[in-house]
């Protein structure tokens, strides 16, 4: 599923242009603690689940995180991601350790429940943010 109309739930902050990804590249191996994790993927929850970044009529969400995977061919042509013509046709992911991937996925509402309650918690999170 991709966006074909870019309606959001809120406006944006500033202006600023959306961008679809961000790259960070090391220049030496870097650890990661538990709580710089904590803070990483509370940071990406916050910036995705912000009105201005969910489809009208849709929910987005941080939908993995871990090891970079690559994906076989068909695995790829069924996720909806690019084919690297370089990796097998088939057969299981391999999982590159030494890049840490975060990915987001968003969908229509699966129900009219679902969107009430979507909406009920950004309206708290609004309420508690401008106290």
């Amino acid at each position: 599923m991709t966006m074909t109309e870019d309606k959001r739930r809120g406006d944006p902050p500033d202006g600023r242009p959306p961008i679809n990804q961000i790259e960070i590249s090391f220049a030496v191996p870097v650890f990661l603690s538990v709580e710089q994790n904590r803070r990483l993927h509370h940071l990406l929850d916050e910036i995705v689940r912000a009105p201005h970044n969910q489809p009208d009529g849709c929910v987005h969400w941080v939908s993995s995180y871990g090891s970079k995977p690559t994906w076989s061919q068909a695995d790829a042509r069924f996720l909806g991601k690019p084919v690297d013509p370089n990796v097998p046709e088939t057969g299981e992911p391999e999982f590159n350790d030494e890049i840490y991937s975060i990915e987001t996925c968003f969908r229509p509402f699966a129900s009219e429940r679902e969107r009430n309650r979507v909406l009920c918690e950004e309206e708290k999170q609004d309420d508690d943010e401008s106290k």
